[in-house]
């Protein structure tokens, strides 16, 4: 039902690989983890509400832990990108001092979550998440009336991505986080709504990198003035707001 095996299976595999240094596998990990509380939360009606929450939450923590790791994967290569041909020595001593120090506390990061994924919390967590997918606790609703729920639950969260905010950091990151639902939500129901929920999942995509792009900068940037670096600092800003061009478009494009 909503993909949760299929998703389930994927997250324990990509665990598997962090530990053997697999390419790309705590990015692919965080992402199954969003998937799966995306698709419970936006289609919430269908479990019991307990059980929902509870495996919610108990997904958060383990996404939190990844969430630190992969972090500090992206500002290191964030760092990495603002260097250009012609910058001078001191610039790229600057910017390779930085990419150093991130990614040393990258690799202790690294090393404290496969400690925790070694552990209790995370066996269980699998273990449980495997018995949820294959026979998933319904709801009445979720037993008998589940198109319903599907249609319901994906109405409300492509409203959400539209829902009125300001112009702010925090705002923008809210709308991301919508946007990402959605795209999650669309996926896991593609093949009963086929191109329906394709068109929307690639345009919630396109959102949700656009945002992610802009805020990844922008924190990036603020951080970097604290250090002093001011001309590093405003590439970032630059390149932030070059993120957001034809945003109102892409936003346009998430429609049911």
């Amino acid at each position: 039902m909503f993909s949760l095996v299929a998703v389930s299976a994927e997250l324990a595999e990509q665990l598997v690989a962090i530990e053997s240094d697999g390419e790309d596998a705590v990015h692919q990990a965080r992402t199954r983890v969003r998937r799966l509380r995306s698709i419970l939360s936006v289609y919430r009606a269908a479990f019991d509400a307990d059980a929902e929450t509870r495996m919610r939450s108990r997904l958060k923590q383990l996404g939190d832990r990844l969430g630190r790791v992969r972090d500090l994967e992206v500002k290191a290569d964030a760092l990495e990108d603002l260097l250009e041909a012609d910058d001078e020595v001191e610039v790229v001593d600057v910017v390779s001092a930085e990419v150093a120090a991130t990614r040393a506390e990258h690799d202790r990061a690294l090393a404290s979550l496969i400690t925790y994924l070694h552990g209790r919390t995370v066996r269980v967590l699998l273990a449980d998440l495997q018995m949820f997918a294959a026979e998933p606790p319904l709801s009445r609703a979720g037993r008998e009336h589940p198109g319903r729920v599907t249609t319901r639950g994906l109405a409300k969260a492509v409203r959400r991505v539209h829902r009125e905010r300001e112009d702010s950091l925090e705002e923008r990151h809210e709308a991301r986080k919508a946007a990402r639902k959605v795209r999650y939500a669309a996926q896991a129901v593609a093949d009963d709504l086929g191109r329906k929920a394709v068109r929307l999942a690639t345009a919630a995509e396109a959102v949700q990198e656009a945002l992610g792009d802009n805020r990844d900068d922008l924190l990036l940037a603020h951080e970097l003035r604290e250090h002093g670096h001011i001309g590093l600092a405003m590439r970032c800003e630059r390149r932030a707001a070059d993120a957001l061009d034809g945003l109102d478009q892409k936003l346009a494009a998430i429609e049911i």
